[in-house]
């Protein structure tokens, strides 16, 4: 899997800044993707009480939720991309948790950025974005623990 993001990291697309459209005039107005509503059925699935998935599902589905939370407090702890802010209307941001998983779905599973649109409401180009900086972040945090383990 590392040297996944390794090879990743060098593609051309990923060293380059992403290319966002920004506020300009004649565009189309942001679609709401209803964030919110992502996080609580993310959290719904997987992280409650009474999750409608269980532990070992989530365990065969990606790692365990240990290993899971201490990756995600370790993106936070790199900047403050990956943690939850309020965007300019003042509306929360992609959580955390949600901003992990769209990675791992595309680093593990080799998903296609839009499909977290349905699951994780998150569009092809912020997932995209995601990723790279969980590569870079993954570069920063981690790489060192691999160097010679080869």
């Amino acid at each position: 899997m590392l040297a996944n993001v390794i090879r990743l990291c060098q593609h051309p697309l990923a060293v380059s800044a992403p290319r966002r459209g920004g506020s300009r005039v004649g565009k189309a107005q942001n679609k709401d993707m209803h964030r919110q509503a992502g996080a609580l059925l993310l959290d719904s699935e997987y992280f409650t009480d009474n999750a409608t998935h269980m532990t070992k599902d989530f365990r065969r589905r990606f790692t365990n939720n240990e290993l899971f939370m201490k990756i995600v407090f370790g993106l936070r702890e790199y900047g403050t991309y990956f943690m939850c802010k309020k965007d300019c209307p003042g509306l929360w941001g992609f959580s955390s948790v949600q901003k992990y998983m769209a990675a791992m779905l595309c680093l593990a599973y080799e998903a296609p950025a839009d499909a977290t649109d349905d699951y994780l409401r998150m569009t092809e180009s912020r997932c995209f974005e995601t990723f790279t900086m969980f590569c870079r972040a993954a570069m920063q945090c981690w790489a060192r623990l691999f160097e010679g383990a080869k």
